[in-house]
C-alpha cells in the first residue's frame, strides 16, 4: 500500500522560545516599517500589495526561526503561530501608525492625492503599545473621522472598517500559510531533523495525473518513462521536489506549472498539484536523478 507522509504532530519546546524572541524584537520592527510604508504611500491598491508583503515577511520569519528551528510538525500549532504573529505584528503597526497620526505635520500634494509629513516619538509609541485601551480608543476616533481619502472624499466609518478588516485578513492569512506548508513537510523522527529538500530540474508537464499517481503508489519501475527535462521554463512544465533522509527514506511531491499569458504579455503560472509527499524507493530516486 502506498505510504504518504503524515506529520507526527510533535514539536520542540524551543519553538515557543523562538516565537517569543521574534514577537518581542522582529515583529515590532516589521510593524514600524509597514506603518511608515503605508503612511507615505497613500494609494489604497498599492497598500494592499504592501500588506501582502508585510504578511509574507511575518510568515517567513515564523517559518524560518520558529517552525524550522523549532522542529514544529504540528499543523495546528503552525496555524496558531502564524495567526498570533500576524496579529502581534499588526498591533505594533497600529501603535506606530497612531503615533504618526498624533504627530502629523505639514501636508504636501493636492486634495486628490498627497502625503502628510510625520515622524514617531519612541516613548509615545511605547506608551501606546503598552496601553491597549488607549490605543484602541484612538483607533475608534480615527475610524469616525478618517485621516485619508479617495478622490477628494475622506474615508471613514463602515467603509474604513471594511478596508481595515481586509488588511487584517491579508496579513494574517499570508503569515499563516507559509508556516503551515513547512510544518507538513517530511521530518525524520529517528534523526530528529527535517528531510533534505531538493527541487529537481524542470520536467515536462504531467498530463495524466491519475496514471502517475497509480504508478507511484504501486512503485512501478517504468513510472518516469514519459518524463524528460525541459529547457524553456516559460512554457508548461512540472516541478519534482524530492525529500531525502540520511536513513535512506525518500518522499516525492509533483506540481504542474501551467503557463498563462496575460494581456500585458507577461507569463504567469497556475499551480496544479499532481501528488504530495508520497514515499518512493531508491530505484525510482536514481531514475529521477539520472534524467
Amino acid at each position: 500500500m502506498a505510504n504518504y507522509y503524515q506529520p507526527s504532530g510533535k514539536y520542540s519546546p524551543n519553538a515557543f522560545i523562538f516565537f517569543l524572541i521574534i514577537a518581542l524584537f522582529a515583529l515590532p520592527l516589521l510593524g514600524l516599517i509597514y506603518a511608515y510604508a503605508i503612511w507615505y504611500i497613500p494609494l489604497i491598491y498599492v497598500n494592499f500589495i504592501i500588506a501582502g508583503g508585510f504578511g509574507f515577511a511575518v510568515g517567513w520569519l515564523i517559518n524560518k526561526f520558529v517552525i524550522t528551528k523549532g522542529k514544529v510538525r504540528n499543523t495546528k500549532l503552525a496555524i496558531l503561530f502564524g495567526v498570533l504573529s500576524g496579529l502581534i505584528a499588526l498591533y505594533f503597526h497600529w501603535a506606530v501608525w497612531m503615533d504618526l497620526v498624533l504627530n502629523a505635520g505639514e501636508s504636501i500634494g493636492s486634495e486628490r492625492i498627497g502625503i502628510t509629513v510625520s515622524n514617531i516619538k519612541i516613548l509615545q509609541v511605547f506608551s501606546l503599545a503598552t496601553n491597549p485601551s488607549a490605543l484602541f480608543e484612538l483607533i475608534g476616533l480615527v475610524n469616525e473621522t478618517g485621516t485619508w481619502g479617495i478622490r477628494g472624499g475622506t474615508v471613514s466609518g463602515a467603509f474604513l472598517s471594511v478596508i481595515w478588516i481586509i488588511e487584517l485578513l491579508i496579513v494574517v492569512i499570508v503569515a499563516t500559510l507559509i508556516p503551515i506548508g513547512t510544518a507538513r513537510e517530511p521530518f525524520c523522527e529517528i534523526d530528529n531533523d527535517w528531510f533534505t529538500k531538493t527541487m529537481l530540474p524542470a520536467f515536462n508537464v504531467v498530463t495524466d495525473k491519475s496514471q502517475m499517481k497509480t504508478a507511484l503508489e504501486n512503485g512501478q519501475p517504468n513510472t518516469f518513462d514519459g518524463i524528460s527535462k525541459v529547457e524553456n521554463t516559460d512554457q508548461h512544465h512540472s516541478i519534482f521536489t524530492l525529500y531525502s533522509s540520511e536513513k535512506g527514506e525518500n518522499y516525492l511531491s509533483i506540481e504542474n506549472k501551467i503557463a498563462e499569458q496575460k494581456d500585458d504579455g507577461k507569463i504567469e503560472f497556475k499551480d496544479d498539484q499532481v501528488i504530495e509527499h508520497i514515499s518512493i524507493n531508491k530505484n525510482l530516486v536514481d531514475v529521477l536523478k539520472g534524467k
